[in-house]
């Protein structure tokens, strides 16, 4: 037993009989305690780790992304003063390339003021190694993000690890999954009536559901949601996220753990495994929308990607590599581009999309 899972059980124990907790608590204890939270106490990327990110596949990504940053800056105008938001920056690696391909841009980097929100002591120090040349400053909120510029809000699989909830379409109604103890002394799913503040985040436009059909909500990300959206209708700016998820009204149950690159039960090893759910553009999308922004997308990552451009970088980095270069080159090539057979290819399960104060500025990557 963890020291996490056993922190979980006694939170259960203390609610007494019939006592439970609800997945995005769970979930959130798994990675965010403040002592035993996954991310609060490991670098879990790369192939010591127990996932891989488009960033640390190829610098391309991170180039590509650097471009679509300071074509939307130049869109905007060009400001004098850009905030820079990266949510979940990971190892660095992302904006570090992004930086590293826009330092030619005229003004840009006179411009940027570079803000990170992260929650890991760890992932942070290795943050501010990789990018101490840009004056970055970390934030644990976005309400703490200076509120004089305009901004560009960056997350690359941010959204998938937000708390969600799993609701089950039953016989009598639609019904949540909370964790429970068993007689064995075992965290288990069980299912219990819905309340109203869960019910009221299903989505509107559902098509008609089947018995046991799955839906998963997230508090955290409708919050999250209105704090950003909130955030650029006040400064002016646009947002972009990639991640994995589905364009269906209902996706499904995605609710998954991942420890050294490989699926494991959700209940394994709290505190000690990734625990994510993919992302519902349907949903999202509905909700950008009701809050007044002009929204972009969703579009598959090979399709933005290669609008950027991609593929042109990997010809230029080609003329100057090695044979073996040249071969890595064109595996990350089509790991981030390529459809996904479940070979880790990344072009088509993994959507981008975008969202703007500004009607009149054609974000770069969707048509």
């Amino acid at each position: 037993m963890t020291a996490l899972e056993h922190i979980i059980k006694q939170k259960i124990r203390e609610r007494g009989p019939g006592g439970y907790m609800d997945l995005g608590e769970y979930m959130s204890l798994c990675l965010s305690h403040p002592e035993h939270g996954y991310y609060m106490t490991r670098d879990p990327f790369g192939q010591k780790g127990d996932f891989t990110t488009a960033p640390e596949i190829s610098q391309m990504f991170g180039e590509m992304i650097g471009v679509w940053v300071a074509d939307t800056w130049i869109k905007m105008g060009s400001p004098k003063k850009i905030i820079i938001l990266e949510c979940g920056p990971g190892r660095g690696t992302l904006m570090a390339d992004a930086m590293r391909v826009t330092k030619n841009v005229d003004g840009f980097h006179d411009a940027v003021q570079l803000h990170l929100l992260e929650m890991s002591p760890v992932l942070k120090d290795i943050q501010k190694d990789s990018l101490k040349e840009y004056g970055a400053t970390w934030h644990s909120e976005p309400e703490s993000v200076p509120t004089d510029s305009p901004l560009i809000v960056i997350g690359n699989e941010f959204l998938d690890a937000l708390p969600v909830r799993q609701l089950v379409f039953t016989e009598t109604g639609w019904q949540e999954k909370v964790v429970k103890i068993n007689i064995n002394d075992t965290l288990r799913l069980h299912e219990i009536g819905l309340k109203k503040e869960v019910k009221s985040l299903l989505p509107s436009f559902l098509i008609p559901p089947k018995l046991g059909d799955h839906v998963e909500v997230s508090l955290e990300l409708n919050d999250f949601i209105n704090k950003i959206t909130k955030i650029i209708l006040n400064q002016g700016g646009s947002a972009l996220f990639l991640d994995y998820g589905f364009n269906q009204m209902i996706a499904g149950e995605t609710l998954q753990a991942v420890k050294n690159h490989r699926y494991c039960d959700i209940f394994d090893t709290p505190g000690q495994a990734d625990l994510t759910a993919h992302v519902n553009f349907a949903d999202l999308s509905h909700k950008i929308l009701e809050k007044n922004m002009t929204l972009h997308g969703p579009v598959s990552q090979r399709d933005f990607l290669k609008r950027l451009g991609i593929d042109i970088r990997a010809e230029n980095l080609h003329r100057l590599a090695t044979q073996p270069q040249r071969v890595e080159i064109d595996s990350a090539l089509k790991r981030l581009t390529g459809e996904d057979t479940g070979n880790g290819e990344m072009g088509t399960l993994f959507k981008v999309i975008a969202f703007s104060s500004d009607s009149s500025i054609d974000l770069a990557g969707f048509a």
